[in-house]
C-alpha cells in the first residue's frame, strides 16, 4: 500500500478508503466506482465529525495487510468496520455520518441517466460501431437538464446521483476522445454546463484521475481495442498528469 491522501486529522477510529492504484502502482489510479465514494467523503468531511484518508492499493499486487481485509476495490475501513461493496460502503457513510444529506427523490433525473454508461461501452468495445445510441442517452440527460435549469441533477448542489454520475460522464468523455476521436457534441449545452459547474468544484478536482490514468483504466479491459498510435504516445504515462476540465461553453 502506498502513501496515502489525509483529509482532516487522523485518529484510531478514522476512515480510511483503499482505491484503484494508478499505471506505475503507486499514485491515484481511475476508477469510476472509487472516484464516487471519494467525492462523497469529501462532502461529508465539510462536517467536522469526519476525518479520512486515501490508500491507493495496486490490485495485481495487493499487500497482505490488504488482502486479509478485501479482494476488491473500492474497500472502506472505520475502526473495526469494513466495507467491501460500493452500495454498502455508501449506505454506510450515510448511515454513520448522515450530515450533510446527499439524499435525493427525483426518480426522472434517475431515469434519464440508467444506459449512458451501456451504451458507452458498447461503443467503447465495438459492440456498437456508430455512436448513435451514446449520443441519445447523452442527448436525454441534456434535455433534462436543460429542463430543469439547475447546477446539478437534482438541484444546485450535489447529491449521490452526481457522485455516480459525474465520473461516469468523465470517463466517456476521455476515453471516447482517446479511443474514437469522438466528442461529446457541442450543441449539448445544458450537459457541458453541468460538466463544467462539476469541474468548477474542489470536490470533483480533489477526486478526479488524470486522463492519462483514465485511458489506462479502460485500456486494462480486455474488450478494449487498441489504442490508436498518435493517442497512445499523447497518453502514455510520461511528464506531467493532465485533465480535461476544459468546456466548449
Amino acid at each position: 500500500m502506498n502513501e496515502p491522501m489525509t483529509n482532516g486529522p487522523t485518529s484510531s477510529s478514522h476512515v480510511e478508503l483503499f482505491v484503484r492504484a494508478g499505471q506505475d502502482g503507486k499514485c491515484y489510479g481511475a476508477s469510476p466506482f472509487c472516484q464516487q465514494v471519494f467525492m462523497i467523503l469529501l462532502l461529508k468531511a465539510d462536517d467536522d465529525s469526519l476525518s479520512f484518508r486515501v490508500t491507493t492499493v495496486n490490485p495485481a499486487k495487493s499487500p497482505p495487510e490488504f488482502k486479509k481485509l478485501s479482494n476488491r476495490l473500492p474497500t472502506l475501513v472505520h475502526g473495526n468496520e469494513v466495507r467491501k461493496n460500493s452500495d454498502e460502503i455508501i449506505e454506510y457513510i450515510d448511515e454513520t455520518f448522515p450530515k450533510p444529506s446527499l439524499a435525493y427523490d427525483d426518480r426522472n433525473a434517475e431515469s434519464v441517466c440508467l444506459e449512458v454508461f451501456s451504451k458507452f461501452a458498447y461503443y467503447l468495445k465495438e459492440v456498437s460501431r456508430s455512436p448513435t445510441q451514446l449520443i441519445t442517452e447523452l442527448g436525454k440527460i441534456n434535455e433534462f437538464l436543460d429542463a430543469v435549469g439547475t447546477r446539478f441533477l437534482c438541484g444546485d448542489h450535489l447529491t449521490h446521483l452526481d457522485c455516480l454520475m459525474l465520473p461516469k460522464l468523465h470517463h466517456i468523455r476521455v476515453t471516447v476522445k482517446a479511443y474514437k476521436d469522438f466528442e461529446i457534441p457541442a450543441e449539448f449545452r445544458a450537459l457541458w454546463r453541468y460538466l463544467k459547474n462539476a469541474y468548477e468544484t474542489d470536490t470533483f478536482q480533489k477526486s478526479c484521475p488524470s486522463d492519462q490514468e483514465i485511458v489506462y483504466y479502460w485500456s486494462e479491459k480486455p474488450e478494449t481495442p487498441q489504442l490508436p498510435t498518435e493517442a497512445a504516445v499523447k497518453y502514455a504515462p510520461t511528464g506531467d498528469p493532465f485533465y480535461s476540465w476544459d468546456t466548449p461553453l
